[in-house]
């Protein structure tokens, strides 16, 4: 079985030479890597293909600059010769270990299983916080712990069969945020399942989480961040999404909606950013589910 890892960049030479590192430090290497970058700016670029042509078996592409889930189509479909995926951010560390533990797991399962099967593990960073539970998606969207089978991955953490990508991509109209949240709600309705691995694990290292600021981070609207309108907008698109189109429900949708406005609106006014409005329905998209 060969497990390849899609690894996403954007103006962060430093992150992306430890990223890979950690990589290719694993027992059991890649089958292969690629490096999808989506800096605009050449010089950051070329600096990233220097980086990338230290570690052999990975492979540079340039990607297009829309958004992370178009950065991850463009580094899953440079890859044909594999059968599972792991995505990884410039800012994430796999764990030693944690090839070797994911190819053991579905080791474990029939060929058939093996087709149909993502498995989620353990996000975690410095400071000690961990993701280290099955989720599931709650009606208004967000990530919830469940006692039941997963619903969610943690997508720092997971691995996913190559042939589900060809039935299926990253949803790019989601700019940034929760793009896993949709690509599981789609897998469950064609039939794969999740299981939950608490051998896989992988470091975030990403700023916010260690008490840093990165661009997202700034503050755009009264107080909220880039960050926090992005995953405000997700979420509309993402219920919209599920109960108009994956799992047709005309009530389930007006609830929502009578839901998600009233208190997004509330939410705003603590913020002092209801002018945040306009901005989450573009960023959203959601009007083009009609």
């Amino acid at each position: 079985m060969r497990l390849s890892t899609c690894i996403t960049v954007r103006n962060a030479p430093e992150r992306l030479e430890t990223c890979l590192a950690a990589i290719w430090n694993s027992t059991v290497k890649p089958h292969a890597a690629v490096v999808s970058d989506d800096s605009p700016d050449p010089e950051m670029q070329q600096k990233h293909r220097e980086i990338v042509e230290k570690y052999p078996g990975t492979r540079y592409v340039l990607g297009p600059q829309r958004g992370v889930n178009a950065n991850r189509n463009c580094a899953v479909n440079s890859i044909e010769d594999t059968d599972f995926i792991a995505f990884v951010d410039d800012d994430i560390w796999l764990d030693s270990d944690f090839i070797a533990n994911a190819l053991d797991r579905y080791a474990t399962l029939s060929p058939q299983e093996q087709k149909y099967t993502f498995l989620t593990g353990v996000s975690y960073t410095k400071s000690g916080r961990e993701k280290n539970f099955p989720t599931k998606l709650s009606f208004r969207g967000y990530y919830h712990p469940t006692d039941g089978n997963p619903e969610c991955v943690h997508i720092h953490a997971a691995v996913f069969p190559r042939s589900f990508f060809y039935d299926a991509q990253w949803e790019e109209e989601i700019f940034f945020g929760q793009g896993d949240a949709i690509l599981c709600l789609r897998a469950l309705k064609l039939g794969y399942q999740i299981l939950f691995c608490k051998e896989l694990r992988a470091l975030d290292t990403r700023p916010r989480f260690e008490g840093e600021k990165n661009t997202l981070d700034n503050n755009q609207i009264g107080k909220l961040t880039d960050y926090d309108i992005h995953q405000i907008a997700a979420r509309l698109y993402i219920g919209v999404k599920r109960y108009k189109d994956l799992f047709p429900n005309p009530i389930k949708l007006a609830t929502f909606l009578s839901i998600y406005f009233p208190h997004t609106t509330q939410y705003l006014l603590r913020k002092n950013a209801l002018s945040a409005w306009p901005d989450i329905i573009q960023r959203s998209r959601f009007l083009e589910l009609w």
